[in-house]
C-alpha cells in the first residue's frame, strides 16, 4: 500500500525521532520460531543503527517543515518539500559498526508478499504500522530479513507481529515494495517477542 507523504508524515517522523529508542534496554523473548542459542548474538537497538549527526540534522529539518503551516497538503510547494524529505529518508546513512556481526534485535514484521513460506523475506521496522498504515521510516530504520535456507524457522510471522530476529547483519541498501532498507539480516531465527517494548 502506498501512503501519501504529506505534512502528517512530518509529525509521524518527529514522533519517530523521539521514540527511535523504543526497544532500548529490552530483554526477554521466549519461545523460538527458529531455535539458536541467543547468547551467540549481540543485542542491539534501533538507535544503534542511526547515524547521530544525521538524526540531529533531520530533526531540525523536520521541525522547520512542520512550522510551514501555510503549506496545504497536496499543493506543489508541500509536495516538493515532502519529496525532498522522502529522498533524504531513503538515502539515510547507515552505521557500519555491526556490519558482519551476529545480532539480535526486536521489531515489527512487514510482509513483502502474501506467501506462507516460512523462509520468505520480510521487513523489520521499529514501530507499529510503519510501511503499512504510515509511510516507511528512514532506510536506516528498516531491515530486510532473509531467513537462511538452513534456518529452523518453521512458522510464518504475521504482519505487524512483534519478533526478535537473530542473524548476520550486513549493510545493504535495497528497494522493496514497502520501502528502502539500509540493512539486511541473514536470519538464523525469528522468535516471538514477549514483554513490554521499552521495558
Amino acid at each position: 500500500m502506498v501512503m501519501d507523504f504529506n505534512r502528517r508524515t512530518v509529525f509521524l517522523g518527529l514522533g519517530w525521532l523521539s521514540t527511535a529508542g523504543l526497544f532500548l534496554g529490552v530483554s526477554g523473548g521466549t519461545g523460538a520460531i527458529g531455535a539458536v542459542a541467543a547468547d551467540a548474538y549481540k543485542t542491539i537497538t534501533w538507535d544503534d543503527l542511526i547515524d547521530e549527526q544525521w538524526a540531529k540534522s533531520m530533526q531540525a529539518e523536520m521541525m522547520a517543515i512542520g512550522r510551514l503551516g501555510f503549506l496545504k497538503d497536496g499543493t506543489e510547494a508541500a509536495d516538493r518539500a515532502m519529496a525532498k524529505l522522502r529522498q533524504k529518508w531513503d538515502e539515510a546513512p547507515v552505521v557500519d559498526r555491526f556490519n558482519g556481526q551476529k545480532v539480535r534485535i526486536p521489531g515489527y514484521v512487514v510482509p513483502l508478499d502474501a506467501s506462507r513460506d516460512p523462509k520468505r523475506a520480510f521487513l523489520l521496522v521499529p514501530y507499529f504500522g510503519a510501511c503499512i498504515h504510515t509511510p516507511p521510516p528512514p532506510a536506516n530504520q528498516i531491515i530486510l530479513v532473509q531467513p537462511k535456507s538452513d534456518s529452523r524457522i518453521k512458522a510464518v510471522p504475521e504482519s505487524m507481529a512483534t519478533v526478535w530476529i537473530e542473524g548476520l547483519l550486513e549493510v545493504g541498501r535495497t528497494t522493496t515494495s514497502q520501502g528502502v532498507t539500509g540493512y539486511v539480516v541473514q536470519a538464523d531465527a525469528v522468535r516471538p517477542y514477549t514483554g513490554q517494548p521499552g521495558g
